[in-house]
């Protein structure tokens, strides 16, 4: 297999994708393995999840409910299915054969693909992780042959990323969750661990609404509604250039959320863009705490 370090977000992953998720948190899991399992309904393909567990299938699925997924209508009409055969100890052996079998199924019954997460339990990977490599070496020519994707998770709280590299080497790369936003100036991707927000580029009056609703949406997530109020989190480390009427919006809200109660916290801002907050006044608005990306001039 050509090994390509590659990450891929879940929305451009194509028909032949064998990537892998390492994922930090539960929300992180379930980010990409919607869109993961939405999209292909969306495409006509049948989605199929391999949890590690024997467990229902509703309530395996059960968090699609929150992405507005009637759960019990797809799994009866078989758009969505749950297989329990990783819940097996000697479920990795044959698990080529199964995702073989389950692609020309979905063929067979109309649908125009298969798309396969799967996720052991760290018991079953076997001494050195043997039965995990064995098992994902023979998983490459079912997704170069048949209209398959497949993203394998495996939980970063439980495999270390020595671990997880080697493992990386037998995917087509890894994956990740989709921008929130993304053009040819800034892209705004979801973090996990810690939660927040990333900007990575340059914010102008061409896509400050951009992170107006990026910002807006960021405090509806679970974590931002905290004992101490609202919290936000945006790091900027990758941010090459910000306006100040941008710099304005982030200041508005702050304000906003310190009104609430809350913070809004910027990490890895830049000297000059410190710089410029601390002339203006800005750093010492109620509710905005910056973290320096290094030393303060």
């Amino acid at each position: 297999m050509a090994v390509s370090p590659t990450r891929t977000t879940v929305g451009r992953m194509r028909q032949g994708d064998h990537l892998l998720l390492g994922y930090d948190t539960d929300e992180e899991r379930e980010t990409v393995l919607a869109a993961f399992l939405l999209d292909g309904l969306a495409c006509g393909h049948r989605g199929l999840l391999l949890p590690p567990a024997d467990i229902p299938a509703g309530v395996a699925l059960s968090f699609l409910e929150a992405y507005g997924c009637r759960v019990d209508e797809e799994l009866a009409a078989g758009r969505l299915c749950v297989d329990a055969h990783l819940a097996h100890p000697e479920g990795l052996w044959d698990l080529d054969e199964v995702i073989r079998r389950e692609a020309r199924r979905a063929v067979g019954d109309g649908y125009l693909g298969l798309r396969v997460a799967t996720e052991v339990l760290r018991a079953q990977a076997g001494r050195g992780l043997k039965s995990l490599h064995d098992s994902e070496l023979l998983l490459d020519p079912v997704f170069a042959s048949l209209p398959v994707l497949g993203i394998c998770q495996y939980d970063r709280r439980v495999f270390d990323e020595s671990e997880l590299a080697p493992l990386a080497g037998l995917h087509h790369g890894r994956v990740g969750a989709d921008h929130v936003w993304h053009d040819d100036l800034l892209s705004i991707t979801r973090t996990f661990a810690p939660p927040g927000l990333a900007l990575a580029g340059e914010v102008d009056d061409t896509n400050v609404t951009a992170v107006a609703r990026a910002l807006h949406a960021e405090r509806a997530r679970p974590h931002s509604r905290t004992p101490d109020g609202p919290r936000t989190r945006l790091d900027l480390r990758d941010l090459l250039f910000i306006d100040v009427g941008a710099l304005r919006l982030l200041v508005f809200s702050a304000l906003a959320l310190s009104a609430a109660g809350g913070t809004l916290v910027l990490c890895g801002v830049a000297p000059h863009v410190q710089r410029v907050m601390r002339v203006a006044g800005w750093d010492r608005v109620p509710g905005l705490r910056l973290e320096p990306a290094g030393p303060t001039p």
